[in-house]
């Protein structure tokens, strides 16, 4: 959440796209210690149910469910994010076509 903010502050390019790189970094640092901390301090956390070696633990009325909509969301984030990026496209595409005219108007005033 904290990377999307950074697209919206004033700071230079440079120091924006480092600082987003800084936080990305800090984030994957971050996750092998939390999964790890849930490992060892097991008392706090409830034990995989999901992905098992025994199989899952829980009932296949809940199991079917939760995996279609797991696997609903990575769909719709896939198609979501090509979205973007094709918006990013179109809008870059739009930009260098600006350019071009505007250069192109330059000249001919020139």
């Amino acid at each position: 959440m904290r990377v999307f903010v950074f697209r919206f502050l004033s700071l230079p390019t440079v120091r924006l796209l480092r600082a987003a790189a800084v936080l990305s970094l800090v984030g994957a640092v971050n996750l092998p210690i939390i999964k790890f901390s849930v490992d060892w301090w097991n008392t706090l956390h409830q034990p995989a149910s999901v992905f098992r070696m025994g199989g899952s633990s829980i009932d296949p009325a809940l199991l079917t469910p939760l995996l279609i909509m797991a696997l609903a969301f990575t769909l719709l984030f896939l198609t979501l994010h090509l979205a973007v990026m094709r918006n990013e496209i179109l809008r870059r595409r739009v930009r260098s076509m600006r350019l071009m005219q505007a250069q192109k108007l330059a000249e001919a005033s020139a």
